[in-house]
């Protein structure tokens, strides 16, 4: 195929394919793995654990089936904002908890 020929319909959905199992299998392994961290005794350091394994999660979910990867910068920072607000609001709600 030459520099000029447009990639064909078949080999985008292969490579589309590729990127939904390779995610799907990231999914799994992660769920394995925050699933098997559960039988750890892990203290005070399970809720950020299992937190560090949600927003895995999430990151993947994002990028894969969210398509935020080819996504154009103004749509990756509105995403980025939302993410950075619900922190901050969840930060503003333990920080309360913590107090009271």
């Amino acid at each position: 195929m030459t520099s000029t020929e447009a990639p064909s319909p078949a080999g985008r959905s292969a490579e589309s394919g590729r990127a939904y199992l390779f995610a799907w299998l990231a999914l799994l392994a992660l769920t394995l793995l925050s699933f098997g961290a559960h039988f750890l005794e892990l203290g005070a350091l399970a809720t950020p654990v299992s937190l560090a394994f949600a927003a895995l999660k999430t990151t993947v979910v994002a990028l894969v089936f969210m398509h935020l990867r080819q996504e154009s910068t103004a749509v990756r920072t509105v995403a980025a904002l939302n993410v950075s607000f619900v922190l901050l609001l969840s930060l503003g709600i333990a920080l309360d908890v913590a107090v009271h």
